[in-house]
């Protein structure tokens, strides 16, 4: 660190510039209304700070004495929420591509340790990202605060350097990093030392990694941009250093396709940022018995038996640790085992099952009238209606927490709009705030559902309720709040495909009214077009048309479609992974990229007609297809068709080489995906017996034409590094057109400047 450094660091604690003035290494500044008179001393080639005849090494004072650290770390712990009950879970790590450039994931028995070791390493000249990875309720947001907690405690202890800050972001769209960082340090730790550039300062400098929770936007799934825009902006600052943790269900260089990295890729600008990432794995017996007996419920072995010979041992019940912990609190022995017997008999609903269960516990144990009638307060369906309404109120908020007087209204309104005597009111506005269901919030007197899924499971409910009493213009402003998720569209999709009364056919009119006038940016298109896609699948959907539709990222996963017709309609990115489609027609529609999984899928029938697909790609090859030729071949390899009128029967795609150098130029350009800087032994393991052949004549040729450039390697030994400075869009675009040539490719790329 250099006087310049400090400086800059100094001014971003302070209210103005002014306020700090170095002359002759003494420093007088105005910080938090303090004054503060200091020296600073060169020792060797480090920098330190004199005060009060102590000399202390600069990076240590700003930790303790500017950024006062220590305190920051008693409110981490005494505002996180204690995990008595922590079980470790395993998972794998998929380093980044320069600490192994050979991106084979490794298993680790630990992995908050291994989280611990990755984020309390830095990498030179470089910000590194973290990505922890797995499905909803297995436990990301479990080990973010319990290794915070762990962090904080030896950094008390003087064992460590680093905090790690939890910022919750609760899935929710947004535009500012720094809101929501100084949001959580202000409301959730009641920390208010530093302003959001002292935040990135301490970032910089590796005092601070921030841990953002509940990004399940990612970078794909807002079509607007704004989330890759945002972190983008984050890179910038952290200006190639610091390390960053980001929780989501999928990592974003998982979408290999190039157009999908170029909305994030070309926000990072100039700096140098490595991705890696850990991955939860699901518990196993032994996980579910040790946390059995932490709870001291000692007959784990049995409960776990019993669920497993009727469910199998992968089900979500026995492998997700939230509901594991819901399901040990409804049995609790095997004698009452009995009590989601129901949950247990379909594996496919198993979900609102268990909720039921659940519910049904509540309504007749705890939520008991005492007013002497010995009868419970409200019905099960009651219980849904309160609880959606609860949802609801959080969704149009944009938020995952209600203040305790806003829940109180919610309570006051059901009860007078179903007419409840005074005694039963007073009750149910009790009871809600000790639901099962529902927990304080960290730090704040606010009630949130225990976990995101029951929440998203109850807004579905809300969403159901509203569109089956046909009130279409409250459902159509429900879908224009933002993009829905998870249990959301699942519990929607559920419901409508068993109600008799409300058909799928009924719906899709519905949907087709409310959409059609709508732009292609707006919310309610997407989100029409995700739950009638997941309404329909497993459903016959003859007679039913879906007419100018926008169908969301991974729209066509694990979709089953039969008899169905598609016209007019966008998909974005989507894999094709455990896909069925049986004879479904889509006519006239665009696909932006289809990513080929070829396990699991079975394609029969399905007809493509005068549709435009941007892309295709096959995940075993490691290249994109543009041309019509290849990628019909392509989507024709796992069984789809393609029908032409008349008139074009003779315009069929003309076949396409793409040349060898074209080929390898694109493997050695996906390597970038995983950092925009790597080193040569990259390319070397990577391109195999073609490395040579790569650098000697094909990355003299991208280094002139600006594709990439050089630049120094800080590390030990002697290898180049190279650096992506083409951006990502201009290279998909020269792909697109270049016809399988390299040297078309290399053209298009110069004609783009």
């Amino acid at each position: 660190m250099n006087i310049q450094d400090f400086k800059r660091i100094l001014i971003s604690f302070a209210d103005s510039s002014n306020d700090i003035i170095i002359d002759k290494g003494k420093v007088t500044g105005l910080i938090r209304g303090e004054v503060l008179e200091i020296e600073l001393l060169d020792k060797d080639g480090e920098l330190y700070v004199k005060e009060d005849g102590e000399d202390i090494k600069a990076r240590i004072w700003i930790s303790k004495r500017l950024a006062q650290l220590e305190q920051l770390a008693d409110r981490i712990k005494e505002y996180s929420t204690s995990i008595k009950d922590f079980i470790n879970p395993t998972g794998v790590l998929l380093d980044d591509i320069d600490s192994d450039p050979t991106e084979i994931e490794q298993p680790t028995d630990n992995v908050t340790e291994c989280l611990r070791i990755k984020l309390g390493q830095k990498i030179p000249g470089t910000t590194r990202v973290v990505y922890l990875t797995s499905d909803a309720g297995e436990g990301k947001t479990t080990v973010i605060t319990h290794l915070a907690v762990t962090q904080a405690d030896l950094f008390k202890k003087k064992k460590t350097d680093w905090l790690l800050l939890p910022i919750p972001l609760g899935g929710r769209p947004f535009l500012r990093f720094d809101d929501i960082v100084i949001a959580s340090l202000v409301n959730r730790l009641r920390f208010r030392l530093f302003y959001y550039e002292s935040f990135i300062e301490l970032v910089r400098l590796g005092l601070i990694v921030p841990a953002f929770d509940g990004f399940e936007e990612m970078f794909m799934v807002s079509s607007s941009g704004e989330a890759l825009s945002a972190t983008g902006q984050l890179m910038t600052k952290l200006n190639s250093s610091g390390n960053v943790l980001i929780a989501a269900r999928q990592a974003y260089f998982d979408y290999k396709g190039f157009g999908a990295q170029a909305k994030l890729f070309d926000t990072i600008s100039m700096d140098s940022v490595a991705f890696a990432k850990v991955a939860i794995n699901r518990w196993n017996k032994n996980q579910f018995e040790e946390y059995a007996i932490s709870r001291n419920i000692n007959d784990g072995e049995e409960i776990y038996d019993i669920v497993n010979a009727q469910l199998g041992s992968d089900h979500p019940l026995l492998t997700r640790p939230v509901l594991v912990n819901k399901l040990l609190s409804v049995v609790e022995t095997t004698g009452n085992i009995g009590k989601i017997s129901e949950a247990l008999k379909n594996s496919t609903d198993y979900f609102p099952n268990f909720v039921d269960a659940i519910i049904i516990r509540e309504a007749d144990t705890k939520w008991i009238d005492t007013s002497g009638e010995n009868k419970p307060l409200l019905t099960i369906n009651q219980h849904y209606e309160l609880l959606a309404t609860v949802a609801e109120e959080m969704w149009l908020n944009n938020t995952n927490s209600l203040p305790f007087n806003i829940i109180d209204l919610l309570s006051d309104l059901y009860s007078e709009s179903n007419g409840f005597s005074v005694q039963i009111s007073r009750q149910v506005k009790e009871r809600l705030k000790q639901h099962a269901l529902l927990v304080k919030a960290e730090g704040i007197n606010q009630l949130r559902f225990d976990h995101e899924e029951f929440q998203e499971f109850f807004l579905g409910i809300s969403f159901y309720n509203t569109l089956k009493n046909n009130k279409i213009q409250d459902f159509k402003n429900l879908l224009r709040k933002g993009l829905i998720f998870g249990q959301t569209v699942e519990v929607l999709a559920t419901f409508c495909r068993s109600e008799k009364d409300f058909t799928l056919k009924r719906m899709s009119e519905i949907f087709a009214l409310i959409q059609t006038n709508e732009n292609s940016t707006s919310y309610i298109k997407e989100n029409c077009g995700n739950i009638i896609l997941k309404s329909l699948s497993h459903k016959d959907s003859s007679s039913i048309l879906l007419e100018n539709y926008s169908f969301p990222v991974d729209g066509l996963k694990g979709i089953s479609l039969k008899n169905l017709t598609i016209k007019n309609s966008y998909f974005q990115t989507s894999v094709i992974l455990g896909t069925e489609i049986e004879n479904c027609k889509f006519n006239n529609c665009t696909f932006d990229n289809l990513e080929i999984i070829n396990d699991h899928n079975s394609i029969k029938d399905g007809i493509f007609k005068e549709c435009e697909i941007m892309a295709v790609q096959n995940s075993s090859k490691e290249i994109d297809y543009y041309d019509p030729f290849n990628i019909e071949k392509e989507l024709i390899s796992i069984g789809f068709k393609f029908e032409r009128s008349v008139s074009s029967q003779d315009d069929l795609p003309k076949e396409t080489t793409i040349d060898d150098d074209l080929a390898l130029v694109q493997k050695a350009l996906r390597r970038f995906i995983r950092g925009n800087q790597i080193n040569d032994d990259v390319f070397r393991i990577k391109l195999g017996k073609d490395a040579e052949y790569f650098i000697d004549d094909l990355l003299p040729l991208l280094l002139q034409e600006k594709l990439l450039a050089e630049v120094d390697y800080q590390g030990s030994g002697k290898k180049r590094r190279f650096k992506l400075i083409a951006p990502f869009d201009k290279i998909n675009n020269a792909l697109k057109t270049s016809s399988g040539s390299f040297e078309t490719f290399i053209k298009n790329m110069k004609d783009a400047k």
